[in-house]
């Protein structure tokens, strides 16, 4: 092999080894390959006598983020973060940080508007690519059971390792229980200096229980061209379009019969990137989305109530990324602006009545930011930064200074503290998507609250590589909420803005551990605990939830893999039924269940695609559960079995 030849001749040069570790990753020996990266990002700077130390810095980001890949292929989804986060540490301007961060923030609840802006930055950064551009990806709320699409989102794999003009073709489908159907077509390609993909994406299912339908049908088109090798603009155009019932998990297991509801959306989206040299790099986008969104229902049998919204908005957004040996700075502006038209209808058919209003709405959100991570420091990487946030919306009129304060310090090669202060404003976003910085040391900015939420957070964690095999940590952190809400009085009807305190506290650990180079274990422990005002708690005033997954993958050269993953909750919480006012009294309850998930996976020869049979909740357990992100389901009190194929040419 030529790849062993070249490590026994020079056994101080990471490149082998790092080749390797993707020839192995490829034909399915992931733990191998995890062995080999390691092997690689440690000789890294060896490479010095020829490579400059911000190149070299930008090998380490490249061999990180590839690393992040294959953990998350072995199920070690904390560690593939870590090295998502210290890749972008090390060069915030690095594509495949970014994109991997986006894939692996899929399976995280809440963390939706930071999924889809790393995508977004990993786009604007992106040079030439054959990558399909997966209409799904930059879509938030999917309310699909994760891992039941019709493709994985870590398709990249599937890509060659050396760009070259060609055209491809990403096929995917899948079948399964509640009668769900979905598929997805993308065809790419690469002519000289221009490259663009073609994208469809389908996926429907009847859900679990009477009215958990979905039907969601997305195009997109996308366009890169290089106009120098310094300089690049894209373009794309998407639509989507929803129709579902009620998709929410609810404690209390109430859904709402009738309710149904349409969303049609179209975006056009325009990106830049110039770099002015290795050091210095400018990223520029705009979005421009109009949303049609019609939702009925029947609360009762004799009112009817609809709601027609149409939303009109206008994004821009500049960045400038500068780099150097001690320091990265990461400096940018952008201005929003949104036109929202929402006429309600509410027939009493009892008395025959009819009333109808209409509300139109401008928001208007300027933000500036500056964030310096500070490499001077030995072992230490320093983030200090602040934004501005100059914001006119619905519920909160609002201008706020942001501080931002990390730290990253390793004070042994394979120990790795990190802490974090900062504060953030929940703005409206065109497709939740922004280019300013989603995480200060690995704490994500940006979560999924109400808009105009005034959100402070302060996290501590330790991540431990005990050896080449044994990985451990553990991550806490507190939120703490002030949130805008519209009150209207009972009696006099008028409405009026205000605000209540809630607070969040988050926690993780993790051990994993590769006993064989074909075996992966891990397991974790996940808490989860929201504290809200009974005056404004959105029919959950007080929920506990405790998690612990623990997995095994088996990881076959043959190209067979099998996963299993047994995971026990815990939650307890006060909780209302839907219609009930924020007088009505609150339902004390708990649950506890086992919840287990199985799947076989065959790679194919050649890089050619996957076969995969998965079932969720394998033993069709029945349980209550208060879903914290209904958007994005985790689990779902019912048996899901169903195959895909996946197909790259």
């Amino acid at each position: 092999d030529p790849l062993d030849i070249a490590k026994r001749l020079d056994p101080k040069d990471p490149t082998p080894w790092f080749y390797d570790a993707i020839r192995k990753q490829s034909v399915n020996r992931p733990v191998e390959a995890l062995e080999d990266l390691q092997r690689s990002i440690e000789l890294n700077d060896n490479r010095a006598v020829y490579r400059s130390r911000l190149l070299l810095d930008e090998d380490l980001a490249a061999r990180g983020a590839t690393l992040a890949r294959v953990y998350d292929e072995v199920g070690f989804r904390q560690r593939a973060l870590i090295e998502g986060w210290q890749s972008l540490n090390v060069d915030p301007a690095n594509h495949s940080a970014h994109r991997f961060l986006a894939d692996s923030y899929a399976a995280l609840p809440r963390h939706e508007i930071a999924r889809v802006s790393e995508l977004l930055q990993s786009q604007l950064l992106q040079p030439i690519s054959i990558s399909p551009v997966q209409p799904q990806l930059a879509e938030s709320e999917l309310f699909i059971l994760d891992g039941s699409g019709p493709a994985d989102p870590s398709m990249n794999e599937f890509n060659p390792l050396f760009v070259r003009d060609r055209f491809a073709l990403l096929v995917s489908g899948t079948a399964g229980e509640q009668d769900t159907l979905g598929n997805e077509l993308v065809q790419s390609g690469i002519w000289g200096p221009v490259s663009y993909s073609l994208g469809q994406y389908h996926n429907e299912t009847d859900g679990f229980r009477k009215n958990n339908d979905l039907n969601r049908d997305i195009y997109n088109a996308f366009v890169q061209a290089s106009f120098t090798p310094n300089t690049s603009a894209q373009i794309e155009y998407r639509f989507a379009d929803t129709i579902k019932g009620d998709r929410d998990l609810r404690f209390l297991g109430d859904f709402l019969s009738d309710l149904r509801q349409e969303r049609e959306t179209q975006s056009v989206r325009l990106g830049f990137h110039h770099a002015f040299s290795s050091r210095s790099d400018l990223i520029a986008s705009f979005i421009y989305k109009n949303v049609e969104d019609d939702l009925r229902d029947r609360p009762s049998p004799f009112l009817g109530i609809n709601f027609a919204l149409e939303e009109n908005g206008y994004l821009g957004e500049v960045q400038h990324l500068f780099r150097t040996q001690s320091l990265n700075v990461i400096s940018g502006f952008g201005h929003l602006i949104a036109d929202i038209k929402d006429v309600g209808t509410f027939d009493d058919e009892e008395s025959g009545g009819r009333l109808r209003t209409v509300d139109t709405l401008d928001v208007h959100h300027t933000n500036l930011y500056v964030y310096s991570q500070i490499h001077s420091f030995r072992r230490a990487i320093v983030t200090v930064g602040v934004s501005t946030d100059f914001f006119k919306g619905v519920s909160v009129d609002r201008d706020q200074v942001n501080p931002k304060l990390g730290v990253t310090y390793n004070p042994l090669p394979n120990t790795t503290l990190r802490a974090a202060i900062f504060r953030t404003l929940k703005r409206r976003l065109i497709s939740d998507q922004t280019i300013e910085p989603t995480q200060v040391a690995g704490f994500n900015q940006f979560f999924d609250d109400g808009e105009g939420t005034d959100a402070w957070r302060y996290g501590v964690g330790i991540d431990q590589r005990f050896s080449p095999t044994l990985y451990g940590g553990t991550e806490v952190s507190k939120r703490d909420l002030e949130v805008p809400f519209l009150d209207t009085d009972r009696i006099s009807g008028l409405t009026r803005k205000q605000e209540v305190d809630w607070n969040e506290y988050l926690a993780r650990a993790y051990l994993y551990w590769t006993p064989h180079s074909w075996l992966a274990v891990s397991g974790e422990y996940q808490y989860e605990r929201f504290d809200r005002s009974k005056k404004f708690a959105a029919l959950t005033k007080e929920v506990n939830t405790h998690r612990l997954p623990f997995g095994i993958g088996l990881f076959h050269p043959s190209g067979l893999s099998a996963r299993l993953k047994v995971t026990y909750i815990d939650q307890e919480g006060h909780f209302q039924p839907q219609g009930s006012l924020p007088s009505d009294p609150f339902v004390q309850a708990d649950d506890q269940f086992w919840v287990v998930d199985a799947a076989v996976r065959y790679r194919l020869p050649h890089r050619l695609g996957f076969v995969t049979f998965e079932a969720r909740n394998l033993f069709d357990e029945r349980f209550r559960f208060q879903d914290t992100d209904p958007a994005n389901p985790q689990i779902q009190p019912a048996r899901s079995i169903f195959v895909r194929l996946t197909l790259a040419f």
